[in-house]
C-alpha cells in the first residue's frame, strides 16, 4: 500500500507542480473584473447555446446521440453518456441493454436479461454503480449492482465515467456508472408520456406485459420542478441449464474393476493397466421457470427560489415479487469411490468416456418465492455565497431488503446406479446403463460390480422421497452516506477554482437463513395417516411427465403434487430436527459492517486559453468487520453404532476486522484547440474493494469429507466399522476441500493513465480514440485447489471446539479454495469510436475496445502469469440503421471475447505434467459471446409511436468452462445457460 501511495504521489506531483509553479500569478483588479465579465459572458453564451440545443428539430436516435455528445464534452473527465430521445425515451428498453452500446462497455445476462456491466474489459466487481451520485446497495454477496432493478422508464440519463477526479468516489478501477433520475430542469419542459409493452419469450412461450408513466412539470414560475415516473412489469422467463453443479473441481478416473491379465497382480498393478482421464464429477440438468412482478416509482422535486440557491429531494423505489420454479436432475459422479474401490468400471482414454457404479441420481422440484424492495433517497442542495463561494451538500440512504417465504423443495432419489458419462466444452452427458453393458465394455464379469450397481432408474417405483427442504430467509443491506463540498472561484489567469470536501458512508449487511433439510420419517408424523402415506409413497404414486424440449431423462411430478407432498409432510419438521435449525440455517449467516471516510482537495488551473489542468488528491479510510461460521456438513457419512447418519457442525468464528487507508492523487488535462478537437489526458488513482463473498469470515468444508483412522492412511468418506467413541480419535484428511473467506483482503489499488482525442467536425459525425494503461497492486483473485496449513489461513478456525473427530492445529490441507491479493496486474487498452449520420437517413454507431492484461500471483500459488480475471481482450459493438421523421430501423451486433473467471493453483517447483498438484486445467473461463438484435420504430403522429424489438436473434447461450488438459480431451463444461429469443412490441403516447 505504501509503495502505491508514494509512486502515485510522485507521478501526480511531477506532472502537476512544474506547470503550476511556472504559470500561476495574480492579475490586477482591472483584469480580475475583466475576467469576471468574460466569465459571465461565457456563461451567458453557454446558456444560450444550451437553449439553442433544446430546440433542435431532430428526433430519435440522432437526437439522443447529439445530446449525449454534448453532455460528454462538458465533463471534466472522459465519459460516455446515454441520453433520451426527443420524447424522453431511451432507444433501448432496458438500462443494461442500453449501456452495452457504449465504447468499452459489455453486458452480463441473468435469466436472459441484461443485469451487470463491465467497463473497459474489467468485470462488474470493478465497476461502481450509483443513482443520482449516491452508492446503491448490491445484489446478494456481491458489490456489483444489478441494473435490471432500475427500469429505464424512471431515468433521465445514464453516464459511464472512465476517468475520475478527486471530488468523485474513487471506488472503481474499471469505471463508474451513474444513473440520473428524470429532472424537469434537465428536460427543460413539461411533459407526460405513457408506455405499454408486451414481450414474448420463445423459450418460455409466455407474454410479459409492461406499463409506465413518466413526466415533468413546473410550478410557481419555474421555481419548482418535478420529475416523476411509475413502472409496472410482469416478466416471465425460462432458462435451461447444463452445469457442473456446485463444485469447482473435476475427478481423475481410471478403471479399477475386472482386470484379469495377471490374476496375481496387486490392485495397484491392475489399475495401472488402463488409461487415466480427467472428467466431471457432477452433472445437473436444470430448468428455471421464473415469474417476476417489478414495480418502480421515482420522484425528483427540485426548488430554485433564486439564482444562488438550489435544493432537491429525490427518491426511487423498486419492488420485486418473485415466483420461481427450478427443476433439477442431478447425477453425483463423485459417489463412486476412489481408485481401488472397484467402482470405476470403464474408462476410454481416446473418447474420454467413463462408466461408474454406486451413483445416486436425484430429482429435485424447488419452489421459491420472495420480495425484494430497493429504496434510494437523497436530500441536498447548493448555495452560492458572495461572489466566489459555493457550497453543496447531500445526505443519502440506499437500502435493499429481501425476504423469502415458504421456499420448499421435494427430492426423490434412486441409489446404486451404473452411470455412463462424458464431458466436453459445451455439454456433459450422463445416462444410466445396465451392469451387463458396463461389463461388456470393460471386459469383465458383471458379478464383480456387486451391490453397488443394483439400482434400476427406469422404474419410478424405485425412486424414494428422501429429502424435504424448507426455508425462510432475509437479506438486509443498508448504506447511509453524506458529502459536503466547498468551492472558491478565483479570478486569476491560471487558477479558476479550488474545491475541497468530505464524505462518509456507513454500511451494514445482514444475512439470515432459517432452513431445514432432512430425510422425513413416518415416525415423526405423529400418527397422521396422510403424512405417513406421503412419506412412504414412491415417485410412481404421482402423475408425472418429462418437460417438453428439455434435457431431462426422467419425469417430474407437477407443482400441485409437490405442494401436496410438502403440506402433508412438513409436520415432521419439529420432531425430525428436534426443534433446531439445520446447519444450512447457520453456515451461510453473517453480519458485516463497512465504514468509510474520505476527504479531498482539488483545483482547476488554466495553462492557456486552450489547455486546462485539474489536479487533486483524495484520502480514503475503510473499516471492515465480519462474523461467520466454521461449518461441515456430510449427510452421506456412515459408521456403525453412532446413532446418526450424518456429521453436521457449525461453530461461530471470532469477529474478523481490518482497517486500511490510502491517498489517491490525480491530474487531468483538457486541451481544446478548436471547436472540432478535444484532447484529454489523465493520471489518476483509484481502488476496488473486495466483494462480501470474498471478504466475509467463513470456512466451509466440502459435503463429502474424508476421515482417517488413527495412525492409518486409509482415509474415506465411509468409516463403516467405527463407532461413535472410536470416531473421536479419527483425523480429518489432508485431501478434504475447504472454501474459506478472507477478511484480510486489501482493496486493489491502481494508477491509471488515460489519453484520448475526440473529433467533432459536425453534429452528424463523431470519432474518438483513447488509450489507457492500468497499473494494479494487490489485485484480487479467486484461487482453487492451493495447499495451505490451517495455521496460515486468514482466519482462526476453532478446531478445538470440534469433538466428533480431530482436526490438528497444524493440518496441511491440499485443496483450499480462497480469494487472495495477488502481486501485480497491468491492463493496456485501446478504445475506438465512430458515429456518423448521413443525409439519406442511414447511420452507423460503432466502437471497439482492445485489451492486453497480465496478472502475477505469489509463486506459491501460481508460477506463471495469467490474464487479469474478469476482463475481455476484445469487445466490439456495431449498429447499422436508418431513420427519418417517421421511421427508425436498427440492426445491432455485439461481440465480447472470453473471460478468465477463476484461477487454478500451480505453484513454482511443481511440474506442469503433474495434473493433481498443478491445476492449470481448473482455470475457469466464460466463453466469448456474439449477439444480434433488431429494433424498429414508427411515429404514427406527434403523440403516438410504436416500436418492435427482436433480441438475441442468434439464439446465443452463456457458456462457462474449465480449461482442461490432454487427460480431459480439452475444455470441460462448467455451466451452459440458454435463454432463447425475446420479441417486444410496444407503444409510446405523449400527452403534451
Amino acid at each position: 500500500m505504501k509503495s502505491f501511495q508514494m509512486k502515485a504521489l510522485v507521478v501526480a506531483i511531477t506532472m502537476a507542480l512544474p506547470s503550476y509553479a511556472q504559470q500561476v500569478q495574480q492579475v490586477p483588479s482591472e483584469a480580475k473584473n475583466s475576467n469576471a465579465a468574460s466569465q459571465e459572458n461565457a456563461n451567458i453564451q453557454q446558456d444560450s447555446s444550451e437553449a439553442e440545443l433544446e430546440i433542435i428539430e431532430v428526433t430519435g436516435v440522432r437526437q439522443a446521440d447529439i445530446k449525449a455528445r454534448d453532455l460528454e464534452r462538458e465533463k471534466n473527465g472522459l465519459s460516455s453518456v446515454i441520453a433520451t430521445d426527443d420524447i424522453g425515451n431511451f432507444v433501448d428498453q432496458n438500462v443494461a441493454e442500453s449501456l452495452r452500446r457504449l465504447p468499452g462497455v459489455t453486458l452480463q445476462r441473468s435469466e436472459g436479461e441484461g443485469k451487470f456491466v463491465s467497463v473497459r474489459g474489467l468485470g462488474p466487481g470493478f465497476v461502481a454503480v450509483s443513482i443520482n451520485g449516491s452508492e446503491m446497495s448490491g445484489v446478494g454477496d456481491e458489490r456489483k449492482v444489478g441494473l435490471d432493478a432500475i427500469p429505464s422508464d424512471i431515468l433521465g440519463s445514464i453516464e459511464v465515467l472512465k476517468t475520475l477526479t478527486a471530488d468523485q468516489d474513487l471506488n472503481s478501477i474499471g469505471g463508474a456508472v451513474n444513473v440520473n433520475a428524470i429532472s424537469a430542469y434537465d428536460r427543460g419542459k413539461a411533459g407526460l408520456k405513457f408506455k405499454a409493452q408486451d414481450a414474448y419469450s420463445t423459450l418460455r412461450d409466455k407474454h410479459s406485459p409492461k406499463f409506465s408513466l413518466d413526466g415533468t412539470e413546473f410550478f410557481l414560475d419555474k421555481t419548482i420542478g418535478i420529475g416523476f415516473a411509475l413502472s409496472h412489469e410482469n416478466r416471465k422467463s425460462q432458462v435451461d441449464e447444463v452445469r457442473h453443479h456446485s463444485t469447482n473441481d473435476m475427478s481423475f478416473y481410471q478403471a479399477d474393476t475386472g482386470f484379469t491379465a495377471n490374476e496375481n497382480a496387486t490392485v495397484a498393478e491392475q489399475i495401472a493397466a488402463g488409461p487415466e482421464i480427467l472428467a466431471p464429477n457432477q452433472l445437473e440438468y436444470r430448468r428455471e421457470i421464473a415469474g417476476r412482478t417489478r414495480k418502480a416509482a421515482s420522484l425528483n422535486v427540485e426548488f430554485k427560489p433564486n439564482d444562488t440557491s438550489y435544493y432537491y429531494v429525490r427518491g426511487n423505489v423498486t419492488q420485486f415479487t418473485d415466483s420461481d420454479v427450478a427443476l433439477r436432475e442431478f447425477y453425483d459422479f463423485q459417489d463412486a469411490g476412489p481408485i481401488g474401490d472397484g467402482e470405476i468400471l470403464y474408462v476410454n482414454g481416446d473418447t474420454k468416456e467413463f462408466i461408474l457404479s454406486d451413483i445416486d441420481v436425484y430429482h429435485q422440484y424447488f419452489i421459491q418465492g420472495g420480495d425484494n424492495t430497493t429504496k434510494s433517497f437523497s436530500l441536498g442542495g447548493e448555495n452560492k455565497i458572495g461572489e466566489s463561494w459555493t457550497i453543496d451538500y447531500e445526505l443519502a440512504q440506499s437500502s435493499s431488503y429481501e425476504e423469502s417465504n415458504n421456499d420448499r423443495r421435494v427430492q426423490f432419489r434412486e441409489r446404486d446406479l451404473v452411470v455412463y458419462g462424458k464431458g466436453s466444452k459445451d455439454n456433459i452427458q450422463a445416462q444410466v446403463v445396465s451392469p451387463e453393458y458396463a461389463a461388456q465394455l470393460g471386459g469383465f464379469d458383471p458379478a464383480l460390480i456387486g451391490t453397488s450397481g443394483t439400482g434400476d432408474a427406469s422404474t419410478m417405483a424405485n425412486w424414494d422421497f428422501d429429502n424435504l427442504f424448507l426455508e425462510d430467509g432475509t437479506r438486509d443491506d443498508k448504506i447511509k452516506s453524506g458529502k459536503l463540498n466547498l468551492t472558491n472561484d478565483f479570478f486569476y489567469k491560471h487558477l479558476s477554482y479550488i474545491k475541497a470536501g468530505v464524505a462518509f458512508s456507513q454500511r451494514e449487511y445482514i444475512r439470515d437463513k432459517n432452513r431445514a433439510s432432512y430425510i422425513p420419517s413416518a415416525a415423526d408424523c405423529g400418527g397422521d395417516a396422510t403424512c405417513i402415506s406421503v412419506i412412504g409413497a414412491p415417485h410412481s404414486d404421482y402423475p408425472s411427465s418429462i418437460p417438453a424440449d428439455s434435457n431431462f431423462q426422467y419425469p417430474f411430478v407437477d407443482q400441485d403434487q409437490v405442494d401436496y407432498i410438502v403440506d402433508s409432510s412438513k409436520i415432521t419438521r419439529e420432531s425430525a430436527t428436534q426443534g433446531e435449525l439445520s446447519i444450512d440455517s447457520t453456515k451461510e449467516d453473517y453480519t458485516l459492517t463497512e465504514d468509510t471516510k474520505a476527504a479531498y482537495v482539488m483545483a482547476e488551473m488554466p495553462i492557456n486559453d486552450d489547455l486546462i489542468m485539474i489536479a487533486g488528491v483524495r484520502f480514503v479510510e475503510t473499516e471492515f468487520s465480519s462474523t461467520g461460521f466454521l461449518s461441515l456438513e456430510n449427510d452421506d457419512f456412515e459408521f456403525n453404532g453412532a446413532g446418526l447418519g450424518s456429521l453436521d457442525i457449525a461453530i461461530p468464528l471470532p469477529e474478523a476486522s481490518i482497517k486500511y487507508s490510502e491517498y489517491f492523487p490525480s491530474v487531468h488535462l483538457r486541451y481544446e484547440p478548436n471547436s472540432d478537437i478535444l484532447v484529454r489526458g489523465a493520471i489518476w488513482t483509484s481502488f476496488t474493494r473486495p466483494s462480501f463473498s470474498q471478504a466475509r469470515a467463513f470456512a466451509k468444508f466440502d459435503e463429502d469429507i474424508e476421515l482417517c483412522p488413527p495412525q492409518s492412511a486409509n482415509c474415506a468418506d465411509d468409516q463403516g466399522s467405527a463407532n461413535v467413541q472410536q470416531l473421536q480419535d479419527y483425523i480429518l484428511g489432508s485431501n478434504n476441500t475447504i472454501d474459506v473467506g478472507n477478511p484480510n483482503l486489501l482493496a486493489m489499488t491502481s494508477i491509471n493513465y488515460d489519453a484520448s482525442i475526440g473529433w467533432y467536425p459536425s453534429k452528424d459525425l463523431f470519432m474518438e480514440a483513447s488509450i489507457f494503461y492500468k497499473d494494479i497492486d494487490n489485485f484480487i483473485v479467486d484461487v482453487n485447489g492451493i495447499t495451505m496449513n490451517i495455521e496460515d489461513l486468514p482466519l482462526t478456525l476453532p478446531v478445538n471446539q470440534i469433538t466428533e473427530f480431530v482436526i490438528p492445529q497444524n493440518l496441511i490441507l491440499n485443496d483450499v479454495n480462497i480469494t487472495l491479493n495477488g502481486n501485480k496486474a497491468t491492463v493496456l487498452g485501446l478504445e475506438l469510436s465512430y458515429n456518423q449520420f448521413f443525409e439519406s437517413g442511414f447511420f452507423v454507431q460503432s466502437n471497439m475496445t482492445l485489451l492486453d492484461s497480465e496478472a502475477e500471483l505469489d509463486p506459491s500459488i501460481r508460477a506463471d502469469k495469467v490474464p487479469l480475471p474478469d476482463q475481455a481482450d476484445t469487445t466490439f459493438n456495431l449498429t447499422l440503421g436508418w431513420e427519418d421523421a417517421d421511421y427508425s430501423v436498427r440492426i445491432i451486433g455485439n461481440h465480447r471475447a472470453k473471460i478468465l473467471e477463476e484461477v487454478g493453483a500451480c505453484p513454482v517447483g511443481v511440474s506442469v505434467s503433474n495434473a493433481r498438484a498443478c491445476k492449470l486445467w481448473s482455470d475457469r473461463y466464460q466463453d466469448a459471446v456474439q449477439s444480434v438484435d433488431f429494433k424498429a420504430k414508427m411515429n404514427i403522429n406527434k403523440q403516438l409511436s410504436v416500436y418492435f424489438d427482436a433480441i438475441n436473434l442468434t439464439d446465443e447461450v452463456d457458456l462457462r468452462y474449465f480449461e482442461g488438459n490432454e487427460q480431459s480431451g480439452g475444455n470441460i463444461l462448467y455451466q451452459r445457460e440458454e435463454y432463447g429469443r425475446t420479441f417486444q412490441l410496444g407503444l409510446n403516447y405523449k400527452f403534451y
